[in-house]
């Protein structure tokens, strides 16, 4: 195959294809799994792998560590994509391993990338030559493995999580690749637009050396000021199906601990990101009621304002609005007295308490019910529940100080 033709067809792959590591050696980051000490680093190097998930964002060396190991591994590697394999494509890799295993002795390593696609009956088909042994599954993923497969498949492999790579990895990656190419022509290239595509792609191998050939490509003179130009603004990875649920949970948790500048950077990467304001609007709802409460309910006032603001207003200028609400939400006082309430009331109804309606409060007439605006005070004391139950345990704040004041007056209890 090393003719003219297949030089020329090398030499238009893309950099980051070509010149991926092929021994352990050569494999960059990763350390928090791939370190001596570590289990996958034992078993590459004692040719024994096993049935292993590989989950992490994309470009943080999945599918290369998948060829590392097809190099090291004394065995036969078969690679498959889930977006365009089908069971069939299984059932003949399964076929061709077992006469190879019953042949040769030697097993077959499949790497599948982005098994997620793969539904419930394609996971399914994975079961049995991975529980006899025929094949050794490597499946790749970007998605939370335990929200996307199933558990018997899970159950027959090591799932191990991939980061986002550190800066100095990216560096170090890039200037590889940079000694690997052949052209002569090709200047050194200058620290400070090293730096800058390490930032700029976020931890992603693939995309620092996508952008490292489109600078070679350009045949550019390597000025930092025209590669900005190119290459854009730092733009931010957001994931919409991978990152939204994590970001998020920062944001509400930011906002529910009271610092309004990290609330307000989550915001941010959620915007940029191109996360829908109304999605974001929603949630600071629920965060007004469940994390701020009685304790300050204009914040449940403020959260609706915004989204109402989301319905009817689209970016850029929703940005502003939902700012406000942010940092209203995050520097309020907080309760979740509201929460623990309901929650306690669910957990007494699910668990079988079930009172009857007081006979006054039944709506018959002349049932004894006193109305409250015929007292002073707009109060009267009657029983509104077959047993008195405090659910409400008020927040200790000045707001809630002040509720439970009236109500101990008013109810003549102590609710301490």
């Amino acid at each position: 195959m090393n003719n003219l033709f297949y030089s020329i067809y090398k030499n238009k792959m893309p950099l980051a294809f070509r010149f991926r590591p092929k021994k352990l050696e050569d494999y960059i980051g990763q350390n928090e799994i791939l370190s001596e000490n570590k289990i996958l680093f034992k078993l590459i190097k004692k040719k024994n792998i096993v049935n292993s998930i590989f989950y992490g964002p994309p470009g943080t060396g999945k599918t290369s560590l998948a060829e590392v190991i097809s190099n090291e591994v004394n065995g036969y590697f078969e690679n498959l994509n889930a977006t365009t394999a089908t069971v069939k494509d299984i059932k003949n890799i399964v076929e061709n391993a077992e006469k190879k295993l019953k042949i040769e002795g030697k097993q077959t390593i499949l790497f599948l990338d982005e098994i997620h696609r793969f539904n419930k009956l394609q996971q399914d088909s994975l079961l049995p030559s991975t529980e006899k042994g025929t094949i050794v599954l490597i499946g790749a993923t970007t998605e939370n493995p335990y929200y996307t497969l199933n558990n018997s498949l899970l159950s027959r492999c090591l799932v191990f999580e991939f980061n986002k790579l550190k800066n100095k990895d990216i560096k170090q990656i890039i200037r590889n690749v940079e000694q690997k190419i052949t052209n002569n022509n090709i200047q050194k290239i200058d620290d400070e637009i090293i730096d800058y595509i390490s930032k700029l792609s976020n931890g992603d191998a693939r995309q620092a050396i996508n952008y490292l050939q489109l600078i070679i490509d350009l045949d550019l003179e390597l000025d930092i000021k025209e590669i900005k130009e190119i290459l854009g603004k730092n733009r931010i990875s957001y994931d919409k199906k991978e990152d939204k649920y994590n970001i998020i949970s920062a944001y509400i948790k930011s906002i529910r601990g009271s610092d309004p500048d990290s609330s307000i950077y989550w915001l941010a990467k959620m915007l940029v990101g191109g996360e829908d304001p109304k999605y974001i609007a929603r949630r600071l709802m629920i965060l007004a009621a469940e994390d701020i409460g009685l304790a300050n309910p204009d914040a449940l006032v403020i959260a609706n304002a915004a989204l109402n603001a989301a319905k009817e207003i689209g970016m850029p200028e929703i940005r502003i609005i939902l700012s406000e609400a942010t940092i209203y939400l995050a520097i309020s006082t907080k309760s979740n007295s509201s929460y623990e309430a309901i929650n306690n009331a669910i957990k007494d109804v699910e668990s079988g308490i079930n009172y009857e309606v007081p006979k006054h409060l039944l709506n018959i007439p002349d049932s004894g019910y006193k109305y409250p605006h015929s007292f002073e005070g707009n109060f009267v004391n009657q029983k509104y529940v077959g047993n008195k139950v405090f659910y409400y345990k008020a927040g200790n704040n000045k707001n809630e100080n002040m509720i439970m004041k009236k109500l101990k007056k008013m109810w003549e209890w102590d609710n301490e």
